[in-house]
């Protein structure tokens, strides 16, 4: 566990676009590692063959017409229409293309719009759908083969031992270090396997707290960072899960009479962990006259900015106007919560919104 891994180093192993990016390499017959076509047919008729897929493989004939096939024309695209590798062979009138899921799953119909839209734009083509995931998991869409990582282990095993002599030292150490990376992380071998549970029975009371206190999220760290490339943000309250700030564009509305809630702005951000995903909440707080605070609705209403009515009923203290999410898959890595930061608060609509925040609150009488 300890050995070197650059792909360790460069925390490649929970990140699922590095993933394809490798999957795109090795699968392209024209790439440096000198396989050709071999990395991709093992797989393909790996994954094929697997009884799972018994039912999907509905003619044998595509298994000889592979076996004899040359891919070596193989074109290899990323994100085409956002599917995570497409693969065409015009030469054999081949389209295969693979969504690759390494810890999310299925979500808004895709496999279904990538299927569609592959069989439209290629209506003369034969298609090889599949979907990778971690074990080869179900997927809705029926017309996919499914795979696993396993599959991956396997078929570059396979080329390291028996076409090594085809590529230099550095790419079979290259394709080394990234099967070492499978097999802990998501294939992980028997012995492994075992050692990891001995140690856990001897020492749980320990690995419980240190994973415990490992996992506890402090988000001041990032937030140094990303204030650091918005020097308007003007901070109101950091804490270990929650940063509250306001921007110098929003400073006309600040009172001191309500600075108990969001600093004295009339409207503030907050960036906070939300099951597991970092948010980015905008919203207008109370006002000591909750007439005025209706008024302000009104006049962010007259920019296009939705306004539901229940927010002006007499009473109302806070009204959001804004709620975006970002996945995290490492709390403890300040640069992707920074980063996850600078995303979520550059998105086009929160950008319009703030400027027409920032114009509501400067065109506003706070004096009436």
């Amino acid at each position: 566990m300890n050995r070197f891994n650059p792909f360790k180093i460069l925390k490649v192993q929970d990140q699922e676009i590095r993933h394809s990016n490798m999957l795109a390499w090795i699968f392209n017959p024209a790439e440096n590692h000198n396989f050709d076509d071999r990395i991709l047919k093992r797989f393909l008729l790996k994954v094929l063959l697997k009884p799972v897929n018994e039912d999907t493989l509905d003619n044998m004939n595509i298994i000889y017409r592979l076996q004899q096939a040359s891919l070596l024309d193989i074109k290899v695209y990323r994100e085409l229409e956002h599917i995570d590798l497409v693969l065409i062979s015009e030469q054999q009138h081949l389209i295969i293309f693979i969504e690759n899921k390494i810890y999310s799953g299925e979500h808004s119909n895709q496999l279904q719009r990538y299927y569609d839209f592959i069989k439209q734009t290629y209506a003369d083509y034969m298609l090889l759908p599949i979907y990778l995931t971690i074990e080869g998991t179900e997927a809705t869409q029926t017309d996919y083969f499914l795979a696993g990582y396993e599959d991956i282990l396997d078929t570059i095993e396979f080329i390291l031992a028996n076409y090594f002599e085809r590529t230099s030292t550095e790419v079979v150490a290259f394709l080394k270090y990234y099967l070492t990376i499978i097999k802990e992380k998501y294939v992980m071998e028997p012995e492994l396997k075992r050692l990891c549970k001995e140690i856990y029975q001897q020492n749980k009371d320990i690995i419980d707290m240190i994973h415990s206190v490992g996992n506890e999220i402090d988000i001041e760290p990032a937030v140094h960072i990303f204030k650091q490339k918005y020097p308007h943000i003007i901070p109101v309250s950091i804490k270990s899960k929650t940063f509250w700030f306001g921007i110098d564009s929003f400073i006309k509305g600040k009172s001191d009479e309500i600075d108990n809630w969001g600093g004295g702005f009339p409207v503030c951000f907050w960036f906070t962990e939300y099951f597991g995903k970092l948010k980015l909440t905008l919203e207008v707080g109370p006002f000591i006259d909750a007439s005025r605070r209706i008024n302000f609705l009104n006049k962010l209403e007259s920019l296009d900015i939705k306004i539901s009515e229940k927010a002006k009923e007499p009473g109302r203290k806070y009204t959001r106007i804004h709620n975006g999410t970002y996945a995290i898959k490492d709390w403890s890595d300040n640069d992707e919560l920074a980063e996850a930061m600078e995303k979520l608060y550059e998105k086009d609509d929160i950008r319009i919104l703030r400027d027409k925040v920032a114009k509501a609150i400067n065109e506003f009488d706070w004096q009436a």
